[in-house]
C-alpha cells in the first residue's frame, strides 16, 4: 500500500540514517539547499532512523533502513533512495510541493 501526503501539509522533511554522520549529513545538506533554492518554507532535519520526530511528514532514508523507518514513523511518508550522491526523489518531492501535488512513499 502506498502512503501519501498532500504537498500543502508538508512542514518538515527529514533524512533518516543509521548513525547520524557522514554521507547522510551530506544528503541532508543537499536537500536543505534544494528547499532553499525553491524558496519553500519547509524545515529539513537530520535524524537517526530509530528516532524520527513525530512532526515529520516526509522521511528520506537509504533503502537498507526503509523497513525500520516505516516501523518507527508509521504516520510519515517514507521515501527510500539507493545512492547517496544522486537522489532524484528530492526533485520530485519539491516539484510536487511547488505544484500542490501529492507526495507518495512506500508503506
Amino acid at each position: 500500500m502506498t502512503k501519501s501526503v498532500a504537498a500543502t501539509d508538508v512542514k518538515k522533511m527529514v533524512v533518516a540514517c543509521e548513525a547520524g554522520m557522514g554521507s547522510s549529513l551530506m544528503v541532508t545538506n543537499q536537500l536543505k539547499k534544494k528547499v532553499k533554492q525553491a524558496k519553500l518554507d519547509i524545515q529539513v532535519a537530520h535524524t537517526p532512523a530509530r528516532s524520527i520526530p513525530q512532526d515529520a511528514q516526509v522521511v528520506f532514508v537509504h533503502k537498507g533502513l526503509a523497513k525500520l523507518a516505516l516501523e518507527k514513523a508509521p504516520w510519515a511518508v517514507v521515501i527510500p533512495f539507493d545512492n547517496f550522491m544522486n537522489i532524484p526523489a528530492f526533485d520530485k518531492v519539491i516539484d510536487a510541493i511547488q505544484n500542490n501535488g501529492e507526495i507518495r512513499g512506500i508503506g
